[in-house]
């Protein structure tokens, strides 16, 4: 009985290794310069997915994230705001311990007592905000009240509370 338990454990472990498992994020090439899509930023450890190339409302940009499987890599999401500003440069506000006080890990996602002029920066629509070059907004999985949620505007590095409704592109994150 002990030899087919053994025989057993060494076919399960090859079947398990050859079918390439579920993908995970120790898979995806590091970002660098030129990013190729999912990579994974050193900076943060995170693993990003390619932007959409579709706006969507708040309650798509979560279902898209979390039904993603891009690289043969699943469990994306949407991240959430404290994540989203480890992508923002040049604006010492809105980077990741800036200034700006919207944060989850802070607990202060309320547009009244968060929000100040600390979160953003002068127009710029080249793309110098994002590590990756984005311009636009980009989803957050944070939520601000019933109806809103925090999005970043890369034209500003802005952390801005708006309305579900109201349609953006996506990066999940891994």
């Amino acid at each position: 009985m002990k030899k087919y338990s053994f025989v057993f454990l060494v076919f399960a472990v090859f079947l398990l290794s050859s079918c390439g498992g579920s993908g995970s994020s120790a898979d995806i090439p590091e970002c660098g310069e030129n990013p190729v899509f999912p990579c994974v930023d050193a900076a943060s450890g995170f693993a990003w997915s390619a932007k959409t190339s579709h706006s969507k409302v708040w309650s798509e940009a979560v279902f898209y994230c979390e039904n993603l499987e891009e690289g043969g890599v699943k469990n994306w999401r949407l991240p959430n705001i404290d994540e989203l500003r480890t992508l923002v440069q040049d604006c010492y506000g809105t980077v990741t311990g800036g200034e700006c006080r919207v944060s989850d890990e802070r607990n202060c996602l309320s547009y009244d007592s968060c929000w100040s002029t600390f979160c953003l920066c002068s127009f710029d629509e080249s793309g110098k905000y994002s590590r990756f070059g984005d311009s636009g907004g980009l989803w957050s999985s944070s939520e601000a009240g019933e109806e809103g949620a925090w999005y970043i505007n890369f034209y500003e590095a802005e952390i801005v509370d708006v309305h579900k409704q109201n349609s953006y592109v996506v990066r999940c994150i891994n």
